[in-house]
């Protein structure tokens, strides 16, 4: 990720406590990227003096918060958006031609969106560029001078989480830190009791299911990766949304990446959303890179999925091969 053009969307004119803003504001000092800090829900029946006004607002509270926060150089444009709040971000950043969006991740009760993270969540799904989810946190917290460098990526081996891991790569190289790639294997049946062969079986054909889903991760890292970053893989099991938010906090990541399939409203309803469940549990920014259409992320395995022939340990529904899908794609480099 190299953003030249970075957008920030403000909860409020007092925008000097606002976390999106703060950590808006340090990645365009650091990437040296335009800043527009946009306002949103204002009456299209506002005059133009009105939105004259809301824009000299924001351009002077921006420039007072970069002086404070070290980031004077960042130039900075306001705007005040009329309308739909969703549409008019999405319109507006590809206007501007937006490689990322800062949004926080707080609840927009004046605009329909009640959960947190549900706002944020759906600009992701409606701007063509990366979207950074911000929970509101202290201005000491919110402010950094570099790049992430803890970094943790959930991968799924669909194309969607594949260019997540593109863009995981890049800030893993720009900050010489750590990046950790994360699968969660969902629907293993952990919460029953097994005794005897029974149970020694499951345990070594789940051990055996492990060590191969690692491998198919290990795969996905560039040969000369290690050179440039510190980089591991892991596999968890549970409940996504809360699997991915806890291996996060256990690595005390300071940045989750996921990658968001476009996915057909109804399927969202009946089947839930992942990426929604992480954004809103979160306590670290989340980066939500828009993917193609693509089935279910996360596609739960159940126990009789389970094979413990030499040939075939675990039963894994995502893909019943990995190594062999990824052989010679290396489309997301």
């Amino acid at each position: 990720m190299q953003p030249r053009s970075i957008v920030a969307v403000i909860r409020s004119l007092s925008a000097t406590k606002d976390a999106a803003l703060m950590r808006a504001l340090a990645l365009a000092d650091w990437y040296e990227a335009d800043l527009h800090v946009v306002h949103t829900g204002a009456s299209a029946r506002a005059g133009g003096t009105a939105r004259i006004d809301l824009r000299g607002q924001l351009s002077a509270g921006g420039a007072r918060l970069a002086q404070a926060s070290g980031a004077g150089r960042v130039s900075i444009v306001p705007a005040v958006l009329p309308g739909r709040p969703v549409a008019a971000i999405a319109d507006y950043s590809r206007t501007v031609d937006a490689d990322l969006v800062v949004v926080g991740k707080e609840p927009r009760r004046n605009h329909g969106y009640w959960l947190p993270g549900s706002f944020a969540t759906a600009v992701a799904k409606a701007v063509p560029a990366t979207t950074m989810a911000i929970p509101q946190v202290s201005r000491q917290l919110a402010r950094r001078d570099g790049p992430f460098r803890n970094i943790v990526a959930a991968i799924d081996f669909s194309e969607a989480s594949l260019g997540a891991l593109s863009q995981a790569l890049a800030l893993a190289q720009q900050s010489g830190g750590r990046l950790t790639l994360l699968h969660v294997l969902t629907g293993f049946p952990y919460e029953s009791v097994y005794w005897g062969t029974h149970a020694f079986r499951l345990r070594r054909g789940f051990s055996a299911g492990i060590d191969r889903i690692n491998h198919a991760l290990r795969s996905l890292i560039p040969s000369d990766a290690m050179n440039w970053a510190d980089i591991d893989v892991a596999t968890v099991t549970g409940n996504a949304g809360g699997a991915i938010v806890r291996a996060a906090s256990d690595r005390r990541a300071d940045l989750l990446v996921l990658g968001v399939p476009r996915r057909p409203r109804l399927e969202e309803v009946l089947a839930g959303t992942t990426v929604h469940g992480v954004v809103r549990r979160a306590v670290t920014p989340v980066l939500l890179v828009p993917g193609p259409s693509t089935a279910n992320l996360f596609e739960p395995m159940h126990e009789h999925d389970l094979d413990f022939t030499p040939q075939r340990a675990l039963g894994w529904r995502p893909m019943r091969d990995p190594t062999a899908r990824l052989e010679g794609d290396a489309s997301w480099q």
